[in-house]
């Protein structure tokens, strides 16, 4: 009986060693794993953090640039509206008034007669 108790603690003995082995080994094996996750954990966190800076820059930036173009915008129609303006004013002096070519040279004729009269007239009274 003596044996068979004996033999047994060296069983326990022998499979507690190892369990006590394995765990040990399986421990280091998590540590190890930890610490690895752990270093790529902070570069990812690291990258994230600087590709928010850059992304929130970027946004700044993007906003300004906004702005500037939306006043710069604003500045171009109202300078279109002004243009429209004066265009819609010269339209009417520019247009044709409905007189065909011969009646516009005929009208200008009668307005170049009509001064070489008045020119006639004035130099016979500064004679008179």
């Amino acid at each position: 009986a003596n044996y068979g108790v004996i033999g047994l603690l060296e069983v326990i003995a022998s499979d507690f060693a190892n369990l006590e082995a394995d765990t040990k080994a399986a421990e280091a094996a998590a540590a190890e794993a930890y610490e690895r996750f752990m270093v790529e954990s902070k570069k990812s966190k690291a990258t994230k953090e600087q590709k928010i800076e850059l992304n929130n820059s970027d946004q700044t930036a993007a906003e300004a640039k906004l702005r500037e173009d939306t006043a710069d915008l604003k500045a171009t129609q109202d300078e279109l509206l002004a243009a429209d303006r004066v265009y819609e004013k010269l339209v009417p002096q520019c247009m044709d008034q409905g007189m065909t070519w011969e009646e516009r040279v005929a009208a200008r004729q009668a307005e170049i007669d009509s001064l070489k009269e008045a020119l006639k007239l004035l130099s016979m009274s500064d004679i008179a």
